[in-house]
């Protein structure tokens, strides 16, 4: 019986390529071993769930509510597998990378492994403006809604989901510099077309806060002003990659322009 958990990449044909079935034993390993590892993390973070959920609740509505009685418990569950995801990762990513690398070209392995980890970067920051500063604002003010009659009583599996939402859309949206890095690389963008088109970008980017947040003015500027300054950024970046790539192009063309 084979063990599954040792890779299957040394079981190659006698011409040197691992056949399908070796593909995906490797694959089913690869899968098995990055989830043992987000259950070792969940259940490290599982012992901390309670005050992580107390720090949650405390931030932003002062006292929720669960509505059955198995809600306490999956959300204590949903947050050691959120965290323990995030604990995870560098071996998660590690096993998709050893799955992956030998397909790849030694040019494309420079490539992929620093966009992997803006990416990962890029996605944590965003997650932690979202759990830290935009989310627990946004709540506080919708809460600030309630009367002497109209009482906000949340249920704790809601306020949860409503910060998970959040902060994957600050994740994604945090993933602009790396986009305009990939695009550039490429040659689909130019620089001077970012700087052209900064005011359409501005108010795409001012629409997209207000579908995400609420209508005050102060929640879309939390959440716009940080992508509007990323946009900016990912001008600067395009430059410099674009500026690295004529200069790599002068000796064959002498006459290329920026």
């Amino acid at each position: 019986m084979k063990n599954p958990f040792k890779s299957a990449a040394k079981q190659k044909s006698a011409s040197g390529e691992m056949a399908l079935w070796d593909h995906l034993d490797e694959l089913r390993a690869v899968l098995l071993r990055a989830a043992l590892a987000i259950i070792v993390g969940a259940s490290l973070v599982y012992a901390t769930s309670a005050w992580i959920l107390e720090f949650l609740v405390s931030h932003t509505v002062g006292q929720a509510q669960f509505l059955s009685p198995m809600e306490g418990f999956g959300v204590r569950i949903k947050i050691s597998l959120l965290l323990g995801l995030i604990i995870s990762l560098p071996v998660v990513l590690y096993q998709i990378w050893a799955f992956i690398v030998p397909g790849l070209l030694k040019k494309e392995r420079r490539l992929v492994t620093p966009m992997v980890i803006a990416s990962t970067g890029l996605f944590l920051v965003g997650v932690a403006f979202a759990s830290i500063l935009l989310t627990p604002t946004m709540v506080k003010f919708l809460l600030g809604f309630a009367t002497d009659h109209i009482v906000a009583n949340l249920s704790i599996s809601y306020l949860l989901d409503f910060f998970i939402k959040m902060s994957l859309a600050c994740g994604v949206l945090f993933q602009l510099p790396l986009v305009v890095a990939l695009l550039s690389l490429t040659e689909i963008i130019t620089p001077r077309f970012l700087i052209s088109k900064w005011r359409h970008a501005v108010v795409i980017i001012l629409i997209v806060s207000a579908i995400l947040t609420p209508s005050d003015a102060a929640s879309q500027l939390a959440l716009g002003a940080p992508v509007i300054l990323l946009y900016f950024v990912s001008i600067f970046i395009s430059k410099m990659i674009w500026k690295q790539k004529l200069k790599s192009r002068l000796p064959d063309e002498p006459g290329g322009e920026e």
